[in-house]
């Protein structure tokens, strides 16, 4: 049975991704606008061009395979 995921889950990984990119431009403000720009440009490359680990994983809105009752 796949697991579910309550609106609870879904304000809590929100929220932490807010702390989590809000601490992350924290710490690029020692930066100038184009180191900060390339950092941001080269994360979107990354992640574009799926190179991250679990990469070659299913994501989660890939749709499960229907079984026939």
């Amino acid at each position: 049975m796949p697991e579910l995921i309550t609106q609870t889950d879904d304000a809590l990984r929100d929220e932490a991704s807010r702390s989590g990119r809000a601490a992350l431009e924290a710490s690029l403000e020692k930066f100038g606008p184009d180191v900060r720009d390339a950092f941001w440009n080269a994360i979107g490359l990354y992640y574009s061009t799926r190179r991250h680990p679990g990469a070659d994983e299913p994501t989660a809105d890939a749709e499960l395979p229907s079984v026939a009752a």
